[in-house]
């Protein structure tokens, strides 16, 4: 959200409604309004929070008098939305659901309130469209971002870190969730350790798992090797000193650490799973592997870390294809053209007459 709003500001006047959290203060510092609402979950309270969103919604709405909505959140919000302002079109995008139950009510809820639908995958549209989203109301725009501007100080960063300059470093940048399956990367680690001894692996992310993924380090022999960085506000310094990327989701549809790794040319080890194929092209930009294999995570990895003539070309063809298809500002400009096409199928609807009645 906030590189679409970064690349729209010349285009579109941005407000926002969202939960309390870390990254308001970036919404701030570009100068975006906010307000700030309860997240709304099936639990008790859901009420008390459902009406405080209308009111939060509301405020908005007097202030700002927007001209279309566009959720970026569970279909939930939408639906709040719609209650409060029927009469603005509203855009829905999936960033992604943990199980089939969540798409059919989302699915359900989106084709009666929903003007467009948007994918950042074509597997989250393949998915929606199994699970019951009409199939006419939907466009996929894959994730962009910023491109990287300048270098860091690599020795620097190792020395932070307390990586040797002679290691070669795997690095992962994701949320510590079981989804994300960073327990098959430190078991890859124990494997890879015995072919080659000079290996670390950089863990970039903060989660529930940490404390669980520090002893299973331990408890297979690789404590020593693993560093875990910690969230940071930007993984540049992280992403620079690595040289392999590695992803092993369970799930994902379409991650955006995997796009930030090309962006910096590093090769990508990643999973078979949602969007990821859509990004990474097996054998050219990097090497794709069965979920929940630590072995077949391994053998990708020993391979790239044995040879860095191969990681250097697939990095170099990863940015290249961060270049052609997942750039802000080709995020920015098809979102744009969702934004036109919802207002003028607005427009055209409101502008056309009704039907003439037949004479009794």
């Amino acid at each position: 959200m906030l590189t679409l709003i970064s690349s729209l500001r010349r285009e579109v006047t941005p407000c926002l409604l969202a939960p309390q959290g870390n990254a308001l203060p970036l919404f701030r510092d570009l100068g975006v309004p906010y307000r700030t609402i309860l997240p709304l979950i099936l639990a008790p309270g859901l009420g008390r929070a459902l009406q405080a969103h209308r009111s939060a919604f509301r405020e908005i709405l007097m202030e700002f008098r927007p001209t279309l909505i566009h959720v970026h959140a569970g279909i939930e919000n939408a639906v709040a939305a719609h209650l409060e302002a029927p009469g603005i079109p509203t855009v829905f995008t999936i960033h992604g659901y943990p199980d089939a139950a969540s798409y059919i009510v989302s699915g359900f809820l989106a084709n009666r309130i929903v003007d467009e639908v948007i994918c950042v995958s074509e597997a989250e549209r393949r998915a929606a469209q199994r699970h019951g989203f009409r199939r006419d109301r939907f466009t996929v725009i894959h994730n962009g971002i910023a491109a990287p501007h300048g270098a860091g100080e690599v020795d620097e960063s190792r020395r932070r870190w307390g990586i040797p300059s002679e290691a070669i470093v795997i690095g992962t940048v994701s949320r510590l969730e079981r989804g994300k399956g960073t327990a098959y990367l430190v078991s890859a680690l124990a494997h890879i350790r015995r072919d080659c001894p000079n290996v670390v692996l950089l863990v970039t992310g903060d989660g529930r798992r940490r404390q669980d993924l520090a002893q299973l380090a331990i408890d297979l022999g690789v404590g020593d090797r693993v560093v875990f960085t910690g969230a940071l506000p930007d993984p540049t310094a992280a992403l620079e000193i690595i040289d392999v990327f590695a992803l092993p989701s369970l799930r994902e549809a379409l991650g955006m650490a995997i796009l930030e790794a090309m962006a910096h040319a590093k090769p990508v080890v990643a999973t078979t799973v949602g969007g990821i194929p859509e990004a990474v092209v097996h054998g050219e930009t990097g090497l794709l592997v069965p979920p929940k294999d630590d072995a077949a995570l391994a053998s990708a990895l020993l391979v790239l870390a044995r040879n860095p003539a191969r990681r250097q070309e697939m990095g170099a063809r990863g940015r290249a294809r961060f270049e052609a298809l997942f750039t802000a500002d080709l995020m920015a400009r098809r979102t744009l053209e969702v934004y036109r096409r919802v207002l003028a199928r607005r427009s055209t609807r409101r502008s056309s007459p009704p039907p003439s009645q037949p004479r009794p």
